[in-house]
């Protein structure tokens, strides 16, 4: 999920990475369960790994990850968050940037999560489809 807050600042999560043994910029996400629809999916983990609410979801693109060595599918949504604490569950901060911050951390090397990049840089170029809802 990315979302921005109600200043306009991108809602981002610190966390530390095992596998990079590295701390990471990244969009608040996770996995679908089963029966569950990507959308819903985007809400519920955005709401566990923030604390913040969001209600509404606008789908952006789906993006396939490598399809040489993984089945590894994101789902790309935005939306704007709300202040109230849902409950925070995830062992890691919020870091809230504005738009510029995010593209120049994307050029220097600082946010390398694929989805986290892609999605920064259509939410750049302003691309967006239909709103669905949870």
């Amino acid at each position: 999920m990315l979302a921005t807050d109600a200043t306009g600042a991108l809602v981002l999560v610190h966390q530390y990475r095992v596998p990079r043994d590295e701390w990471t910029l990244e969009l608040p996400g996770g996995a679908v369960l089963a029966g569950e629809a990507p959308v819903a999916a985007a809400i519920r983990e955005f709401e566990e790994e923030t604390g913040l609410q969001t209600g509404e979801a606008r789908f952006v693109f789906t993006l396939d990850l490598d399809l040489s060595t993984t089945l590894h599918r994101t789902h790309i949504f935005t939306s704007i968050a709300r202040d109230p604490d849902v409950g925070r569950t995830a062992q890691f901060e919020i870091r809230r940037l504005r738009l510029h911050e995010a593209l120049n951390k994307v050029h220097d090397g600082t946010i390398t999560h694929a989805p986290t990049v892609a999605a920064t840089l259509a939410m750049a170029l302003n691309i967006g489809q239909e709103v669905v809802r949870a």
